[in-house]
């Protein structure tokens, strides 16, 4: 009883005490934790990504009139020249409202989601992937002890865009809003083994590393950023991204058509419920 007594006392004595403040990892370990998650980050092809594009710039025109019928004010958030964005309309739900309205907690009017045509919970991203593997669409199991992961942010909380450390706005544009097409974006996917997938996310010289490997991929075939938008490069050239070991592109184009059979077939029935 006493020690319980005393564990209290201690408890409301350092109420206001601030977290302690414990080693982080120092930039020459982070350098080689780099260097072993390379090998196991997978890319799709880019012949994958090219296809999209291709896809994507055929039906522009017919897309930005759904889109802009349906209340996003700006299409160019998802079909910026040379757009890879495979779902142009549907992004991540952000905020306790539009949980509550996907999880049918609750009813949102359609008009009072912002910007885009339908809410997500990460199954559209993994589309893509489940056709070029398995030729069908993707039933919520993906590849054991893999997880898909973003590159670029593509939601408004918190998005480091704006922070101007990882990216910088050139031409006079600005950042306003999320490019919310990021989030069905193939060339800003990647799988990555669960165990490695934290550092990707928080770690900047990793990220710029990964942004810089996404670019290098897909730059003759798309934009992975609209066109105003410049990645900002390393200071240190030990950060090259050919100084590191890297998984070879994965996917292959056998299902490509029965993946755009599929998309067109949804914007198809959303234009006809709409």
């Amino acid at each position: 009883m006493d020690m319980l007594k005393d564990d209290n006392n201690a408890t409301k004595s350092n109420s206001q005490q601030n977290w302690p403040k414990w080693k982080l990892t120092t930039e020459k370990e982070t350098y080689k934790l780099a260097q072993i998650i390379t090998k196991y980050i997978r890319f799709l092809h880019p012949s994958i990504i090219e296809a999209i594009t291709e896809d994507n710039t055929k039906h522009s025109e017919e897309w930005h009139k759904i889109l802009s019928k349906n209340g996003v004010k700006n299409p160019d958030l998802y079909l910026w020249e040379s757009s890879p964005c495979c779902f142009p309309g549907v992004r991540r739900y952000a905020g306790s409202k539009e949980i509550a309205s996907f999880r049918k907690h609750t009813e949102m009017n359609k008009n009072d989601i912002p910007n885009a045509l339908k809410l997500d919970d990460n199954d559209f991203p993994k589309q893509i992937w489940s056709f070029v593997f398995r030729g069908k669409a993707f039933n919520k199991t993906g590849p054991d002890d893999y997880s898909l992961a973003h590159l670029f942010d593509h939601k408004e909380y918190k998005n480091r865009m704006e922070e101007g450390e990882e990216v910088e706005f050139i031409d006079g544009h600005k950042y306003s809003l999320p490019y919310y097409g990021l989030y069905t974006c193939p060339s800003n996917t990647v799988y990555i083994p669960n165990s490695l997938i934290k550092p990707t996310d928080f770690n900047k010289n990793l990220r710029l590393l990964l942004f810089q490997k996404a670019e290098s991929l897909y730059k003759d075939c798309c934009n992975i950023l609209p066109p105003f938008i410049k990645i900002s490069s390393s200071n240190d050239e030990k950060w090259d991204i050919e100084n590191f070991k890297w998984a070879k592109c994965v996917g292959n184009m056998e299902n490509i058509d029965l993946f755009l059979d599929y998309r067109r077939k949804f914007y198809e029935d959303y234009n006809k419920i709409n």
